[in-house]
């Protein structure tokens, strides 16, 4: 059996989910489970595509979110993982993030599985990852880490700087790119949701709405009367409520609650731009490839990206949008200079350029790895 172990309800966690349907199609274990988190609206137990999804209801989850409290929430779930799975006949536990990591080496332990750690973030470097938050992080990588079997993570620099610390765990890149669809996506029409006249492009935002992420800078940049277009923000997040009230202020400025994955590209395919603005405000912001660059890029739009290395990389490379300084007022000014038929220019032909861009191929290093580690009887895959 196989045992993926993730900190959320698993519903929305789109990179999640692809992996394990790729596992599940390619027939290379007949059971496969995912642990995850219980929250209002969910059922415990549910069966998706061949997988079993157990979230783990916690009788500590009410507690406060103090460092005392989540301690004991921590307990308990790593206790509840521990007596569910060390008698399974586990082959591979699959570690999604940095909290679950002490559980699964322990699971490891007990059953002799392999191990893989995914990391989806440059977990220690957050922007959130300050003082003792920090400090306890890079602990648990430093205790942890060597004893994974194998590590996966989102972009190449990311990847580097694991292979940097951790000579000895070999790491292969999965980015997180969405499933190609198999028939021409049907549009939303959010343009005429959302009134946008025939003169203005729609800009999209998807994911969540934390800082660092481009958010206010986007919110000033389309803020400025000069602008004509319109920026539609689709997520959930601390910075709804400056979103919320910039459009009170700004008829050009939009919000919607998030979808489902499946969703996803429909709703993005109904704008004419993607927005990837990360700010160069930690190492994993800097180091990023995030899911709405792809998702864009796979419903036919160009993307108005910052000029970080993997992210600005890609939209060179594929000649399919445009990079920028993160300043409002430099955003600001490319907004008035961008017409709809620049933006034509780049969308011809766009799904050519961006054709390699496929889960496909990402599935296939994910299968490789776990080939290599099912048949591997002992140590690190090499």
């Amino acid at each position: 059996m196989i045992l993926h172990i993730v900190r959320n309800p698993v519903t929305y966690d789109s990179r999640v989910l692809k992996e394990t349907m790729s596992l599940v199609e390619s027939g290379i274990m007949n059971k496969l489970e995912i642990a995850g988190f219980h929250e209002a609206g969910y059922c415990e137990f549910e069966e998706v595509s061949g997988r079993t999804i157990w979230r783990v209801r916690l009788r500590t989850r009410p507690l406060p979110k103090d460092i005392i409290s989540q301690s004991f929430k921590y307990a308990e779930w790593y206790a509840r993982l521990v007596r569910r799975y060390r008698q399974t006949p586990l082959r591979v536990i699959h570690c999604h993030d940095l909290e679950p990591l002490p559980i699964a080496v322990r699971l490891k332990q007990l059953t002799g599985a392999k191990l893989v750690y995914d990391a989806h973030e440059l977990e220690t470097e957050r922007v959130t990852s300050k003082g003792v938050r920090q400090a306890l992080a890079r602990l648990v990588e430093q205790r942890f880490i060597p004893q994974v079997d194998a590590m996966i993570t989102v972009s190449p620099s990311i990847r580097e700087w694991y292979m940097q610390r951790f000579p000895r765990v070999p790491v292969t890149l999965v980015r997180n790119i969405p499933h190609t669809p198999e028939f021409k996506v049907a549009p939303v029409p959010l343009r005429e949701r959302l009134g946008v006249h025939d003169e203005a492009l729609l800009f999209i935002y998807l994911g969540g709405l934390g800082r660092g992420r481009g958010i206010e800078i986007a919110l000033k940049a389309f803020s400025d009367v000069r602008v004509q277009h319109h920026v539609l923000f689709m997520g959930s997040g601390p910075l709804q409520y400056k979103i919320d009230a910039a459009s009170s202020h700004c008829s050009r400025i939009h919000y919607l609650p998030p979808v489902s994955p499946s969703q996803v590209l429909a709703y993005a395919a109904g704008a004419d731009v993607g927005l990837c603005l990360y700010e160069d405000t930690c190492l994993n912001h800097r180091y990023c490839m995030p899911n709405k660059l792809f998702e864009s890029l796979l419903a036919g739009l160009p993307v108005l990206a910052s000029d970080l290395p993997d992210q600005a990389c890609i939209v060179r490379n594929h000649n399919s949008g445009w990079v920028v300084s993160n300043e409002p007022s430099v955003i600001a000014n490319f907004l008035v200079s961008l017409s709809r038929e620049d933006v034509e220019k780049v969308r011809d032909e766009l799904p050519k350029r961006v054709k390699t861009l496929r889960w496909e191929n990402e599935a296939k290093q994910l299968l490789g790895l776990y080939k290599q580690l099912l048949s591997n009887g002992s140590g690190n895959v090499r």
